[in-house]
C-alpha cells in the first residue's frame, strides 16, 4: 500500500483536472454551439422572409402552419399597428412571458426563458415571427462539435497521463523499492541513474550514498580487524624487543678474536638491528606516537641509512648516488625520518632483484623540501600507485605490506606528504614532501 501513495497522490489531482477541463470544454462548446444556432435560426428567419415577399404569399394562419411544420418551428404573422399574431400564440408561449408584440423586428435572435424568437418585417404592415425552443444541454453533449472537442481533449489526457506515469511516476516507484538495497552489499540495477534530469539527479545520489556506506561498513570493518591486530602486535613487539635488545647488547661486547668471531657478532648485531626496526615499525602501527620536533640535517640521516644498509646494497649490486644541498635542513623527527628513508630503501632494493642503480636527491627552497628515491626497476602496477599507502597491500611474494604504509603515515604526521610515480625512462620515483624548515 505504501508503494500506492505516489500514484495516488499524482492521479487524483490529475483526474479532478480533466474533469473541471471537460467542464469548462463542454461550457465553452455549449456557447458557441447556442451563438451559431441563433446565428442560424435568424439567417433562416430572413431567408424565408425574403421568400414570402418575393412570392408575394398571403399571411395566412394556414401559410404559418405550413411553413411551421417544415422548417420545426412555430410561425407566426403579426400586424406592425394592431400587434395582431396569425395563429395566435399558444399556451406555451403565453405561461413564460414571452411578448410576440413587443418583440423587435430588427432579423436578430432574442432569447426569453428557454425560447428564441426573431421578427423580420415581410411587408408594410406585417412581419414574420419565428419561435423556437432554446438549445438545451443534452443537445450540446449529443452535438458533433461537442464530441469531437471531448473526444480530442480526453486522448489528450490520456496520452499525458500516460507518459506522467511512464516518466515519473514508474521510475520514482522503483526508486521506493530499491531504497531497502541501500544496506544490501552488491550490484544494483538503476536504470534512472542513466536519465539527466531531477529523477535521474536523484538516482545518482542514491547510488553515491549507498557506494559511501558499502564503503564505510568496509572501512570500520578493516579498522576493527587493525584495531584487534594492534592489541596483539603491541603485545609481541613487546615481547620480542627485550631478548632482541639482549642479544644485540652481547652481539657489541663480543671480545676481539678470530676473524670468524668477529664476522659473526656483526652478523647477530645486523640482524638483532633488523628485528629491533620491524619491531619499531610494529610498535607505531599499534601505538603512533607524534614526533619529536627538532632540527634535523638530513644529509647526515640520508648518509647514515646509506650505510646501514651497505652490505644488503652491494650484496643486490646496486650502485647508490646521493646528491643534496650543503645545507639541507627541516624540522622533524631524526629517528623516524631515518625509519621513513630506511622503509623506501629497502622497497627499492627489493625492486631491484638483479640490481641497478638508486638515486637519491634532495632540493629545499621556500616551499619546503624534497627528498626523491628513483630507481631503475619495473616500477609500480597500476594497482599499485593507488593503494600503496594502505596497510598491508604488498605484491611481492613474502611482503608484509607495512614498509611504505608506515613511511606514509610518518610523513603525514611531519604535515608532509608521500608521493609515488612511475619514471618515464623506467623505473619508479617515490618523493617525500616535507614542509620549509621555518615552519
Amino acid at each position: 500500500m505504501s508503494h500506492a501513495r505516489l500514484p495516488w497522490r499524482i492521479a487524483l489531482p490529475f483526474a479532478a483536472f480533466v474533469l473541471v477541463g471537460s467542464i469548462l470544454l463542454v461550457a465553452l462548446t455549449w456557447w458557441s454551439v447556442r451563438e451559431d444556432e441563433s446565428r442560424d435560426f435568424a439567417a433562416l428567419a430572413r431567408t424565408n422572409a425574403e421568400f414570402l415577399r418575393r412570392m408575394t404569399l398571403p399571411p395566412s394562419e394556414r401559410m404559418a402552419s405550413q411553413l411551421g411544420e417544415v422548417l420545426n418551428v412555430s410561425v407566426y404573422f403579426r400586424h406592425r399597428d394592431t400587434g395582431i399574431l396569425t395563429p395566435a400564440p399558444t399556451q406555451e408561449i403565453l405561461q413564460r412571458g414571452l411578448s410576440l408584440v413587443r418583440l423587435p423586428a430588427d432579423g436578430w435572435t432574442h432569447a426569453f426563458e428557454g425560447l428564441e424568437a426573431v421578427a423580420i418585417p415581410i411587408g408594410d404592415l406585417r412581419d414574420l415571427v419565428f419561435v423556437r425552443p432554446e438549445v438545451r444541454l443534452p443537445a450540446i453533449l449529443q452535438h458533433p462539435r461537442t464530441l469531437a472537442m471531448l473526444g480530442v481533449f480526453w486522448f489528450l489526457a490520456l496520452a499525458f497521463g500516460w507518459a506522467l506515469a511512464r516518466g515519473l511516476v514508474l521510475p520514482l516507484r522503483h526508486l521506493a523499492k530499491q531504497l531497502p538495497a541501500i544496506e544490501t552489499p552488491g550490484p544494483i540495477s538503476l536504470p534512472e541513474a542513466s536519465r539527466q534530469d531531477e529523477i535521474g539527479d536523484v538516482a545518482r545520489a542514491f547510488l553515491r550514498t549507498r557506494e559511501a556506506l558499502q564503503s564505510e561498513r568496509v572501512q570500520r570493518a578493516q579498522a576493527e580487524k587493525l584495531a584487534v591486530l594492534g592489541r596483539m602486535t603491541a603485545a609481541l613487539a613487546h615481547e620480542i624487543q627485550n631478548p632482541v635488545s639482549a642479544i644485540k647488547m652481547h652481539a657489541q661486547l663480543w671480545p676481539g678474536g678470530e676473524e670468524e668471531g668477529r664476522i659473526t657478532a656483526k652478523t647477530i648485531e645486523h640482524e638483532a638491528a633488523r628485528i629491533e626496526s620491524l619491531v619499531s615499525q610494529w610498535m607505531y602501527l599499534s601505538k603512533p606516537q607524534p614526533p619529536t620536533m627538532r632540527r634535523v640535517d638530513l644529509a647526515t640521516v640520508l648518509r647514515q641509512v646509506l650505510q646501514v644498509h651497505q652490505p644488503q646494497l652491494e650484496h643486490a649490486q646496486i650502485h647508490t648516488s646521493l646528491e643534496v644541498p650543503a645545507e639541507f635542513t627541516v624540522r622533524g623527527d631524526s629517528r623516524r625520518l631515518a625509519q621513513v628513508f630506511s622503509n623506501l630503501l629497502v622497497n627499492a632494493i627489493q625492486a631491484m632483484p638483479m640490481g641497478g642503480t638508486l638515486r637519491v636527491e634532495g632540493i629545499s627552497d621556500e616551499k619546503g623540501t624534497t627528498i626523491a628515491f628513483m630507481d631503475s626497476g619495473k616500477g609500480f602496477s597500476k594497482e599499485a600507485l593507488s593503494r600503496f599507502s594502505e596497510f598491508f597491500f604488498t605484491e611481492k611474494e613474502g611482503g608484509m605490506g607495512i614498509g611504505l604504509s608506515v613511511a606514509a603515515e610518518i610523513v603525514k604526521a611531519h604535515q608532509g606528504e608521500l608521493r609515488v610515480e612511475n619514471r618515464e625512462q623506467g623505473g619508479a620515483s617515490v618523493l617525500v614532501l616535507l614542509p620549509p624548515a621555518k615552519q
